[in-house]
C-alpha cells in the first residue's frame, strides 16, 4: 500500500512538470536525461566523481546548442544510510547545487529562466536501492536482504535489520559497494526543441510511472566509472628526518590484502679521512597486510577504495650496516628481523595518505668491531669483540607519507 501511494505521488508530480507524458509528443519537442553523483554526506559537485565529467559535458552541450529550453526538472536523492532528516537535507541541497551549476553554465543567448528550473528533492532513494541490489547484489544472503528491502515496514526498521545481519558486515558492504550509485544528486529532465542527444517518442510510446522509475535507475546503474587504487608509493618521514633515505611500494591484491616492499639505503660518509665518519645501512623487506576496515575519512571525504583504515601485517627484512664515528664507534654487521605490525592509514588529500604504524618481533644482529689505521684507510678486525645480538621487542615505528596511484575504470550495468 505504501509503495502504491509513493508511485501515485511521483506520477502526479511527473504529470505536473513533464508536459506531454501520457500523450504523443510533437516531433519538435524532445527530452534529455542526465545524472550527477555526489560523495557520501556531501553536497558539492565533484566533476571527477564517477561519470560526472561525461554528464557535465552532455549538459553543457545541450545548454549551448539548444535554441530554446522550455524547462528543467531536477530530482535529487540521498542514499538510505544515515538519518532521514539528514538525508532530506542532503537531497534538498544537492538539487540546489545542481541548479546553480546549470545557471552558471547557461550561455548569454539562453532564454531559460531560473523559475523554469524546478527542484524535486525526493529524500532517501529506497526504490533505487532495491533496483541496485536486485541487479548486482550476489552475496549468499541475497534472498534475506531482498526480503528486508521489500518488506512493508518503516525504513528505519529496514536499516536496523540490515545492520544486524552478519554483525554489520552486510550493511557495510552495501554502503561501500552499492550506495554510491544512489547518491544521485540529480535526475535532470531537459525539454528542448532541438537537443543534440534526443530521446525519441512515437505515437505508441506511453511513458508510465514504472517506466519513468526504470529510466531513473538505468541512468544510475549504467556507464559509471570508478576510482581504483592500483599502487601506493611511500616514504617513512621519521627515517627521512634522520637522513635515512627510504622508499616502499604497496600493491593491493584484493580489497582486504596487500603486499608491501620497502628499501632503506642511507650510505653516508664524511670527514677529512675516507672512513672517519659514516652511517651506512642497506636493508630490504616485505610485508603482507590485512586491511580490517576503511577509515571514516576515506569513506566520507575522498572515497579511497583501498589501502586506508586499520591493518595487521606480518613482515620480514634483512640487510647490512656500518657505523663509524672516529675511533669511538667502529662496528659493522648484518641483521635480519621478523614480526607483526599494526597501523592505521587515512587520506589527507585526494592523492595523499598519511600512515601510522608500529612493529614488534625478533631481530638477530651479528656484529664485528674494527680498529682503523691512523689515516682511516685500513680497518683491522678486532678478534676479541664480535658476536651476535638477540632482541625481542618493538622493532619499528613509522609515520609514512603515501601517494596512491589511482586510475579510473569504466563499469557498465553497475557490475563490480
Amino acid at each position: 500500500m505504501r509503495k502504491k501511494l509513493v508511485y501515485t505521488l511521483i506520477l502526479l508530480a511527473c504529470w505536473a512538470v513533464l508536459p506531454g507524458i501520457g500523450q504523443t509528443m510533437p516531433d519538435s519537442v524532445r527530452q534529455e536525461r542526465f545524472t550527477l553523483y555526489y560523495y557520501r554526506d556531501r553536497i558539492d559537485l565533484d566533476k571527477e566523481y564517477l561519470d560526472n565529467s561525461y554528464q557535465i559535458f552532455r549538459i553543457k552541450n545541450i545548454l549551448l546548442n539548444s535554441k530554446k529550453i522550455d524547462s528543467i526538472t531536477i530530482y535529487s536523492y540521498a542514499s538510505p544510510e544515515g538519518s532521514p532528516a539528514r538525508n532530506k537535507w542532503l537531497a534538498e541541497k544537492r538539487s540546489i547545487t545542481a541548479k546553480e551549476f546549470i545557471l552558471a553554465s547557461l550561455p548569454d543567448s539562453s532564454t531559460l529562466k531560473s523559475e523554469n528550473i524546478r527542484l524535486r528533492p525526493m529524500g532517501e532513494n529506497w526504490e533505487g536501492l532495491e533496483a541496485e541490489l536486485e541487479a548486482n547484489y550476489n552475496l549468499p544472503n541475497r534472498d534475506r536482504v531482498m526480503r528486508i528491502i521489500r518488506a512493508d515496514i518503516p525504513t528505519e526498521t529496514k536499516k536496523w535489520r540490515l545492520k544486524r545481519l552478519d554483525n554489520g558486515y552486510t550493511y557495510n558492504w552495501i554502503i561501500r559497494h552499492h550506495m554510491p550509485r544512489l547518491r544521485m544528486a540529480t535526475w535532470i529532465c531537459v525539454h528542448a526543441p532541438i537537443p543534440l542527444l534526443p530521446l525519441s517518442f512515437d505515437d505508441s510510446d506511453k511513458l508510465q510511472l514504472p517506466q519513468a522509475l526504470q529510466l531513473i535507475n538505468q541512468t544510475a546503474l549504467t556507464s559509471l566509472t570508478e576510482r581504483r587504487t592500483i599502487m601506493a608509493i611511500k616514504s617513512n618521514l621519521l627515517y627521512d628526518a634522520l637522513t635515512l633515505l627510504n622508499f616502499s611500494v604497496e600493491v593491493p591484491i584484493t580489497k582486504h590484502f596487500s603486499a608491501l616492499y620497502y628499501h632503506q639505503f642511507p650510505w653516508w660518509r664524511w670527514g677529512e679521512a675516507k672512513n672517519e665518519y659514516c652511517i651506512r645501512f642497506l636493508s630490504i623487506g616485505a610485508e603482507g597486510r590485512w586491511w580490517i576496515s576503511p577509515g571514516k575519512f576515506a569513506k566520507k571525504r575522498f572515497e579511497h577504495d583501498r589501502l586506508t583504515g586499520h591493518f595487521l601485517g606480518i613482515y620480514a627484512e634483512s640487510g647490512k650496516w656500518d657505523f663509524e664515528w672516529g675511533r669511538n664507534i667502529c662496528h659493522q654487521g648484518e641483521h635480519w628481523s621478523a614480526g607483526l605490525s599494526y597501523g592505521y592509514a587515512m587520506p589527507i588529500g585526494k592523492y595523499l595518505n598519511l600512515e601510522f604504524s608500529v612493529s614488534a618481533g625478533y631481530a638477530s644482529i651479528p656484529y664485528r668491531r674494527y680498529v682503523p689505521s691512523a689515516d682511516y684507510e685500513i680497518l683491522w678486525k678486532d678478534p676479541e669483540k664480535h658476536g651476535r645480538w638477540h632482541y625481542f621487542g618493538p622493532t619499528k615505528a613509522q609515520i609514512t607519507l603515501a601517494v596512491p596511484i589511482i586510475i579510473k575504470t569504466k563499469k557498465k550495468g553497475g557490475k563490480q
